[in-house]
């Protein structure tokens, strides 16, 4: 199977979504107040290149499949309109939702989520970093997980 790029298909789609937001200098970054197509799209935008390819080297270790990839998506969009994921400046950039597509993998093989709760409190002392939106998104995907494992059963 060398040479399969189908294990990245869903990865290059958001990559070059995002991609296309960042040329266009879209800036769609939600905070509390903002209108829905911020909670929508802010995922999809990033500060800079840097954030943007922090984020897509993430992406791209996990390759998640379609559906992890819609689930991590409903998630993080989700999450963005719980009033404690808002902070007072702009949320923008993919990690809630590659929060959100790890919450399958730590589902399938039974981990223990501390390890991401944990990974997030030391993040909590970083300025105008929102570790809140990457709980939540991972918790809501994890949620979802357990539902559809009851629900396959």
């Amino acid at each position: 199977m060398k040479g399969n790029i189908s294990p990245f298909v869903p990865s290059i789609a958001v990559a070059l979504l995002c991609l296309g937001f960042q040329l266009s200098g879209a800036r769609f970054a939600y905070m509390a107040g903002s209108g829905v197509w911020e909670h929508l799209l802010y995922g999809f935008c990033h500060a800079n290149v840097f954030h943007l390819a922090l984020n897509l080297m993430a992406l791209f270790q996990f390759k998640p499949r379609v559906k992890t990839c819609i689930i991590g998506y409903a998630a993080s969009v989700a999450a963005s309109f719980v009033p404690f994921a808002s902070l007072p400046v702009p949320t923008l950039g993919l990690s809630g939702f590659v929060m959100a597509c790890y919450a399958r993998r730590y589902h399938a093989f039974r981990l223990k989520p501390w390890r991401i709760v944990l990974a997030n409190v030391v993040l909590a002392f970083v300025p105008f970093y929102n570790w809140r939106i990457h709980l939540l998104s991972f918790f809501i995907a994890y949620i979802i997980y357990m539902l559809y494992g009851i629900i396959q059963d």
